[in-house]
């Protein structure tokens, strides 16, 4: 059995999981079973020979018997030691794996008001997208026609799930998935495509022809959810993506009133789409259930300010003040 098959799931190995495999392999696998064939083995050989009371004067090769004794203990000892080798480097691999994982939690959250602001924006699109059942990605989360899809994202759903950026942690697996995704359902391939679809949607003939608010609020959501999904996909610094997702949420302020305008406006727009897509009734009310619960949440992005500033060299101030303060 492939070692990796003990740890990972099959077809769906990170980079950074051969890389812990690796380490497991050659630091403690491999030293476990020389330790058992050059120092367990012989103390073990040494201390079942006295006891028969074999000559070990001369070494193994001096007696046939202790010779004979001496290759079956070895054996057995590097097996042993080489199985609790494997034991040791499964549960320091999982070990790992999990601390790595809550460090790309961590990274994936906001880490100040601002970036909260920003991920209210797209908020019901994130908590979607982050419970969306990892089996069905190559079908692509963001369309989920079928009812397989839309039964499965419903199960999946998580009420209390932590809310990321982009929708999704920003690992080697997400980054994938979500440049794949980019590319089936918004056909784009590269940054440059995304900013001029962001461009478009959010200052362009995408917004200026729009006919009412639930309109508006679905092309410029949708804008910084875009600009999530580069972070996740590893296009924009995270730096860049907050600026370039201030001029757009400067635009949302200035557009609706409040936290409840907007939320109400991108529930319509978003429902007018479905409808045109071909989705289901239940992946409309599943969204709606999401903005309800998202209105409840003790870290709702809705109990922010809705004018809070928009203006990242203002947050860096204010972190390096914090900071300064201890």
């Amino acid at each position: 059995m492939n070692f990796l098959t003990l740890l990972f799931p099959p077809g769906n190995t990170s980079r950074r999981q051969w890389v812990l495999t690796f380490l497991a392999v050659f630091l403690v696998i491999i030293p476990s079973a020389y330790l058992g064939r050059d120092v367990v083995a012989p103390a073990v050989c040494q201390a079942q020979a006295e006891k028969q009371g074999l000559d070990t004067s001369a070494g193994p090769q001096g007696n046939w018997e202790y010779w004979s004794l001496y290759k079956r203990t070895r054996a057995l000892c590097t097996s042993w030691c080489a199985a609790g080798g494997v034991v040791l480097g499964i549960g320091l691999c999982m070990f790992l794996e999990h601390l790595l994982q809550k460090r790309d939690q961590r990274v994936g959250q906001p880490r100040n008001d601002l970036e909260r602001w920003i991920l209210g924006t797209y908020a019901n699109f994130a908590a979607y997208y982050a419970s969306f059942p990892d089996e069905l990605e190559e079908k692509g989360p963001m369309k989920a026609l079928s009812r397989q899809a839309n039964r499965s994202a419903s199960l999946a759903y998580r009420p209390n799930a932590p809310l990321c950026l982009g929708g999704r942690l920003r690992d080697e697996a997400n980054q994938k998935m979500v440049i794949r995704d980019l590319k089936k359902s918004w056909d784009i391939n590269n940054l440059q495509d995304l900013l001029t679809t962001v461009d478009y949607m959010s200052a362009g003939p995408g917004l200026t022809d729009c006919p009412d608010q639930a309109a508006r609020a679905w092309q410029l959501c949708r804008s910084t959810q875009l600009l999530g999904l580069a972070y996740v996909a590893g296009w924009l610094r995270r730096e860049e993506m907050v600026r370039r997702s201030c001029g757009v949420c400067r635009t949302i302020q200035a557009t609706f009133q409040d936290w409840d305008e907007l939320n109400r406006s991108y529930l319509e727009g978003y429902t007018r789409w479905a409808f045109r897509s071909g989705h289901s009734q239940g992946m409309i009310d599943l969204r709606r259930r999401i903005q309800r619960d998202l209105q409840t949440r003790r870290d709702s992005p809705y109990r922010l300010n809705w004018h809070l500033p928009l203006d990242p060299e203002y947050w860096v101030r204010q972190g390096r003040m914090e900071k300064n303060l201890g």
